[in-house]
């Protein structure tokens, strides 16, 4: 049997891990990975059948993705993610674009904007290695 102490150490162990290591920011992933990010505007699973159905091309490509929906934030990122992640990455990439699909590239910078999910086209895009629209992350 656990000691209360122990558990209580056990567990404040675990919290600071798990702070230490949620993502914060997708700027945290810069140089190693492309990041795709979505507004969906319904909770439909096509978004969801898109991405899983490109698991492997996705895998290829070093693309994280993060799936905003009300709320809450669905990723192929493995670790955490930090609380003010959601709102943070919405106000700064959303705000100002009428666009619901970002995708940014290994360099931080963003690469398209569009309304609505085009894997085929961004795939075409990371090949042919486009330079960023604007700003970096």
């Amino acid at each position: 049997m656990i000691m209360p102490k122990t558990f209580i150490l056990i567990l404040a162990i675990f919290i600071i891990f798990r702070v230490a290591y949620a993502l914060e920011s997708i700027s945290e992933l810069k140089w190693s990975h492309r990041i795709i990010l979505i507004r969906s505007i319904d909770e439909s699973n096509k978004v969801r059948d898109t991405l899983r159905k490109f698991k492997d091309e996705i895998l290829e490509r070093h693309i994280y993705w993060f799936v905003f929906f009300d709320e809450k934030v669905e990723t192929n990122y493995q670790k955490t993610l930090e609380d003010k992640f959601y709102n943070e990455m919405l106000e700064k990439y959303f705000m100002d674009t009428e666009a619901n699909v970002i995708l940014i590239g290994k360099d931080g910078g963003i690469k398209k904007e569009n309304l609505y999910l085009d894997l085929n086209n961004l795939f075409d895009l990371i090949s042919n290695n486009l330079p960023s629209l604007d700003s970096q992350i």
